[in-house]
């Protein structure tokens, strides 16, 4: 996964907030949404099936594209490793990326997608 929580600490660093980001339209509000959740992660949602019109339950791998990556470094005078760390999605860091989302690790593959689990 990457974490965006450098990202975060910068801007407050920077004395920077997400209400400018918005009013700057520096990115679109989705896209700050998912850098708060952190991207590589699954995330489930409705969707309206157009031939029964039936609300179904899906999951995507939420992801930002590298133009905000680049609007969001401009803005901040920085590299984009100043403001994300990927995590890899590893058993080795399994107790990192439980306390990130602050869940068992028995439930981490519904959260991202996990290398095989070691015999």
């Amino acid at each position: 996964m990457i974490s965006y929580k450098k990202l975060f600490e910068l801007m407050k660093k920077q004395g920077k907030t997400t209400t400018q980001i918005r009013e700057q339209k520096i990115i679109g509000q989705e896209t700050l949404r998912k850098l708060k959740k952190g991207t590589g992660i699954f995330e489930e949602y409705e969707y309206r099936n157009p031939s029964t019109k039936e609300i179904e339950k899906k999951t995507r791998e939420i992801s930002v594209d590298t133009k905000s990556i680049e609007s969001l470094c401009t803005w901040l005078h920085c590299q984009p490793n100043s403001i994300m760390e990927v995590i890899p999605n590893t058993w080795d860091n399994a107790d990192r990326l439980c306390k990130i989302f602050d869940c068992p690790k028995e439930d981490l593959p519904k959260k991202v997608p996990m290398e095989a689990k070691p015999e």
